[in-house]
């Protein structure tokens, strides 16, 4: 038999063991160092506090670009796993129990409905009753059967529009991509004005469990009494950015998903996973860490493009939202795209996405539009495990699939590779890439 090294061996791995042009086995054996170095198993064991809404920081209304930091954030909580604690540069942060995602909840708008509705010209103006706390930009869903006077052209049972030119009386519609609305004059009847959010960019910035400094993009959505969740896993948060008013108020959470201490390229390298005593399946509530995936993040041939608005790219593996892709190949006649440019991409299904130029129009949801003509794989979209504020978390992330009460035990058994653990180990390849 071949002899097998500690999986913790240090040195050059001298081993002949197997058959090659090299070596053989022979009768008997030889027998020399063995394998090494090799990975070895680690066990996450944790004991996570409750899911809490307003955690980390307690329901805000912004009327303008705001930062909570300091005494705006959340007091310490058992319940909730949290303490306050201040750093050696004096900042003060909110500490959680274990690494984890945090989520964004919007309550409920100033006001729910608008009443007594009027439609007051050609182009989506409308008049209603006095309604203080409205802003422009805020979403306003017409649900119904439309009747009476007036009409507004495209309508159909449910439209959500956004509402602009704003005063306590009127406001004037616009469609959720920013274009005007055609109507005509009247008293409509049978419909129901619901009011939504103004969606404002939440950054949340802190550090994870190794000290790193890191933030996340997290967008409030449109609609009242909602909960987005992120994917990163902070273990201290010392601030949260609004990027402007948000017409209702906002609270941050804490979630299930927990993060990770080393970096998972793959689910498979969650062996085991227990909750309660009671087995999970080992794979459903893992995410590999930012890069992680020989298929998602290599490079592939693009082998459909739809020309449109948005251009629509086709590969074998979508990476995630957020993912950083630039593209090498040839671009022919095809316009809207570059080679060798960065881009931020949107995961539109398992095979398919879309590109947006900045962060920013990634966050508004604009998207490259492409014209011309695609030869079929002519172009190869090359994904990037640069961390920014919009990608996944760099080391992975696991979903609890029971509730958290600060009880119950959830183990994890993780397989580490040599180039984790091994005298080869690089940071890199136990923590990810620099969080950002």
């Amino acid at each position: 038999m071949p002899q097998f090294s500690d999986d913790l061996f240090l040195g050059s791995a001298q081993s002949f063991v197997g058959t090659d042009v090299n070596n053989n086995f022979q009768n008997p054996s030889p027998m020399d160092l063995g394998f090494g170095p090799m990975g070895r198993v680690y066990l996450l064991d944790e004991v996570p506090a409750t899911v809490t809404t307003a955690a980390v920081m307690t329901a805000k209304t912004p009327t303008t670009a705001t930062t909570y930091s300091g005494t705006d954030l959340a007091s310490a909580s058992t319940t909730a796993g949290t303490t306050r604690v201040t750093l050696y540069d004096g900042t003060s942060v909110v500490q959680l129990d274990y690494p984890r995602a945090v989520s964004v909840t919007t309550g409920t708008a100033a006001a729910s409905t608008l009443t007594s509705v009027v439609i007051a010209g050609t182009g989506g103006q409308i008049t209603f009753t006095s309604q203080a706390g409205l802003v422009s930009g805020q979403y306003l869903t017409i649900s119904g059967t439309l009747g009476g006077t007036g009409t507004i052209t495209g309508y159909t049972n449910p439209t959500t529009y956004i509402l602009s030119a704003v005063t306590a009386t009127s406001a004037t519609l616009l469609t959720t991509a920013g274009a005007a609305v055609v109507t005509t004059a009247g008293t409509p009847t049978g419909l129901t004005y619901t009011l939504g959010v103004l969606s404002s960019v939440v950054t949340i910035s802190g550090f994870d469990y190794y000290g790193q400094p890191m933030s996340e993009i997290i967008q409030t959505g449109f609609a009242v009494s909602t909960t987005t969740s992120g994917r990163k896993a902070f273990f201290q948060i010392s601030s949260v950015a609004f990027s402007g008013a948000t017409a209702t108020a906002v609270s941050i959470d804490t979630t299930k998903v927990m993060g990770l201490p080393a970096k998972v390229t793959d689910p498979a390298y969650v062996m085991t996973a227990k909750f309660s005593a009671g087995t999970i399946d080992n794979t459903s509530g893992v995410v590999a860490g930012l890069g992680g995936g020989s298929t998602t993040y290599s490079t592939q041939a693009v082998t459909a493009l739809t020309i449109a608005t948005p251009g629509v790219f086709t590969v074998a593996y979508s990476p995630p939202s957020g993912t950083l892709v630039s593209f090498t190949g040839s671009v022919g006649s095809l316009t809207g795209v570059a080679l060798n440019t960065t881009y931020w991409w949107t995961n539109a299904s398992s095979t398919t996405g879309n590109i947006s130029t900045t962060q920013a129009n990634y966050l508004a949801g604009t998207k490259v539009t492409t014209g011309g003509s695609y030869v079929a794989s002519a172009l190869n979209l090359v994904p990037s495990s640069t961390s920014s504020p919009v990608t996944p978390d760099v080391r992975g992330t696991y979903a609890i699939t029971g509730t958290p009460d600060g009880s119950k035990r959830l183990l994890l058994s993780m397989g580490l590779t040599a180039i984790q653990v091994g005298p080869n180990a690089t940071r890199a390849g136990l923590l990810g890439s620099d969080q950002a």
